[in-house]
């Protein structure tokens, strides 16, 4: 009997099950004898180790009185964006400092999601929300603006369009994470400019490449999402660029700086190795998205399921822990998943009259053709019912209804949106 706990918003529930625990042994031993800046030290570290660029603070000296835009991921992400720009901070100079407020932009890459609220800024910048916007350097982006810079159309054919105070910036910085992601591969880098600052539009166009086998999980090869989005992002390429990678237990294992693509490439090897985990298959599946902000809504949650469910054999169970506190985060993504009710129809509307947003939906319905799926959340579960979706209100209900059969094989996932579940058993077509 497997006694434990996983998340489910900011608390951690009870699971009492038979069932086997699916997470790596590895990770970062925050044990009493590391200091306790380990996360700045590693940051200082990658600042001096640069991969492919002059050290930031001579990037900054060839211009004087740089307009520096910086760029920090929005309040969906748990990049640790503080220690980064204590970091850049420190390494931009003592004789930038007194000026760095008046010089610096702080860019918040919101993509297409909801703009972060006052709380949500504090979490993500700490101090430096009130010096920035005291001075009007901060800015959230909004993919609406009517100002945005085109700089050019993909070979794919997306037009870029991008955020004007970043382009009009002498020193451009992009800050953030490399994590999972089920069509682009990983976060990161190139991330941060398409989707993080560009328009709707441009969005919407790379977007609607996600149809492409190829367009997966831990996969940035042949990836067409990818491709588009670094060609992108080399119409106005970043000069300097910083970004983490942590365990599945949010614990920073190290960072990389310098040119875009390089880091990215260096970063996303080690997050694949952090994040895969090879099993074989299961009758029911138990899977946290690792809770909040994580599981704050249903839209971002769903990166779990995507991670996760190829592990459950053709008509099993998922079960999904995911509070959703914020509701299914995306208009779009409610109304298709109302309007279309297979696999097949929401394929064709992708090719046909893609909408962001409705791309979740299309996974959400991949998933169910595969598998049973039955979701914990704060979510109306008429609603989830009418999906053909199991809603429930609390854990302990779902597992007694959904595991009825002591035979079942049961794994169970504390991460979701960290772990890739990788089948040994097989190389199946992903449906």
């Amino acid at each position: 009997m497997t006694k434990l706990q996983i998340p489910y918003g900011s608390k951690l529930v009870d699971v009492d099950i038979a069932g086997k625990l699916l997470e790596h042994e590895g990770g970062i031993d925050r044990s009493k004898t590391q200091p306790k800046d380990l996360d700045v030290e590693r940051i200082r570290h990658a600042l001096q180790n640069l991969i492919g660029t002059k050290k930031l603070r001579e990037i900054v000296d060839r211009k004087k009185d740089a307009k520096i835009v910086i760029v920090v991921d929005d309040h969906t992400r748990d990049a640790p964006t503080v220690k980064m720009l204590d970091a850049l901070t420190e390494e931009i100079g003592e004789e930038h400092k007194d000026k760095l407020p008046r010089q610096v932009t702080l860019l918040v890459a919101c993509g297409t999601h909801t703009a972060p609220n006052k709380e949500d800024l504090k979490r993500i910048l700490g101090a430096y929300m009130n010096t920035y916007a005291s001075q009007f350097n901060l800015e959230i982006h909004d993919c609406d603006a009517k100002d945005q810079v085109f700089v050019g159309t993909t070979s794919r054919g997306t037009p870029v369009m991008l955020n004007r105070s970043y382009v009009e910036a002498d020193v451009k910085i992009l800050t953030g994470d490399i994590t999972l992601h089920y069509y682009a591969g990983f976060g990161g880098g190139r991330k941060s400019i398409l989707p993080g600052i560009s328009s709707r539009e441009t969005i919407k166009r790379n977007h609607a490449l996600l149809l492409d086998d190829r367009a997966k999980t831990a996969n940035i090869e042949d990836n067409p999402v990818h491709q588009d989005m670094t060609e992108a992002a080399s119409f106005a390429p970043p000069d300097f660029v910083i970004n983490t990678v942590a365990d599945s237990s949010g614990n920073l294992v190290d960072a990389y700086a310098g040119e875009m693509n390089s880091v990215l490439l260096m970063g996303a090897e080690v997050m694949k190795k952090l994040s895969s985990l090879e099993t074989d298959l299961f009758d029911v599946l138990v899977v946290s998205a690792g809770g909040f902000p994580k599981d704050r809504n249903l839209y971002q949650a769903t990166k779990a399921i995507e991670n996760c469910y190829r592990a459950v054999v053709p008509g099993g169970t998922l079960i999904f822990v995911a509070e959703c506190r914020e509701g299914i985060g995306d208009p779009y993504f409610e109304e298709w998943m109302n309007k279309y009710a297979t696999y097949e129809d929401t394929a064709d509307a992708i090719r046909t009259n893609f909408v962001l947003g409705g791309h979740k939906a299309f996974y959400m319905r991949k998933t169910l053709k595969r598998v049973n799926l039955a979701i914990v959340s704060e979510l109306d579960t008429q609603m989830l019912n009418r999906w053909g979706i199991t809603g429930y209100k609390s854990l302990r209900e779902a597992l007694k209804k959904e595991i009825n059969n002591e035979q079942l094989k049961i794994g169970i996932v504390k991460k979701g949106l960290d772990t890739l579940l990788v089948n040994v058993s097989s190389q199946e077509k992903s449906v």
